[in-house]
């Protein structure tokens, strides 16, 4: 079983949350899974040290879990990494994120890499974007969009994008999918599997109380079955869902 790379088509889509479910479902299957965030800006204080929100997501499903190993570079400002760690002094290193999450794989069975951003996110000052990271750990990637209205062009864009790039796409993932049967969501989720050829492999509705579904494994595991997570079993490293359209 490979590790993915849970990107976005843009900042706040909803990659921890599904980072998160991801991994709880991968370690109901027997995976030894660790979600790992490699720069997490918009760091807040607590205590008097900077902690990561998104990491505390994590640690709903995985209470055990260590902030150093799941997390390399860790910024207060809530910007893009690039400008974050200029103004913080901190000098982002490709080479120390691939290290830590070669280190990773090692001790894991799977490694979830969750992004900031979308893919043009850049990096460092020199134009080194989140694209160019997901390409250089070589693992295929799994995208999280909205549902709603607008999603058609910025998820077939990023799949083009990656595809350019050379990344396989092991699925993509909807979220906020609103109460009811929205037919403008469910004409989006087939147009984008038209025009990319890629599987829609889940689709999340808005999620109103994330912790007392991670901490209720009865509740988990009814949401989790409505999901198709099982299917980046059968496609993980297969090319031929991440070919152009037929």
């Amino acid at each position: 079983m490979s590790s993915f790379f849970i990107t976005g088509t843009d900042t706040d889509v909803g990659k921890t949350i599904v980072t998160t479910l991801l991994a709880a479902y991968f370690q109901k299957q027997g995976k030894h899974v660790i979600p790992y965030k490699p720069i997490q800006s918009g760091a807040v204080e607590d205590g008097g040290k900077l902690v990561a929100p998104d990491i505390q997501l994590y640690q709903l499903a995985f209470p055990k879990l260590n902030e150093e190993e799941a997390n390399t570079y860790l910024l207060k400002m809530p910007s893009s990494p690039h400008l974050a760690s200029r103004e913080e002094g901190v000098n982002i290193l490709s080479s120390k994120i691939i290290q830590h999450f070669r280190l990773l794989e090692q001790k894991y069975d799977m490694v979830l890499v969750e992004g900031a951003g979308g893919l043009i996110v850049p990096l460092q000052d020199n134009g080194y974007c989140m694209i160019d990271l997901i390409k250089a750990l070589s693992i295929p990637a799994v995208l999280v969009a909205r549902a709603g209205l607008g999603t058609i062009n910025h998820t077939v864009l990023s799949v083009m994008a990656m595809r350019n790039a050379g990344i396989p796409i092991a699925g993509i993932i909807l979220n906020q999918v609103t109460d009811g049967d929205s037919s403008i969501e469910q004409d989006n989720k087939r147009m984008i599997e038209h025009l990319t050829n890629v599987p829609i492999i889940g689709m999340i509705p808005c999620l109103k109380n994330v912790e007392e579904l991670i901490k209720n494994d009865r509740l988990l595991d009814r949401f989790l079955a409505s999901q198709q997570f099982e299917n980046l079993k059968e496609i993980e490293g297969n090319e031929s869902t991440s070919t152009s359209r037929k």
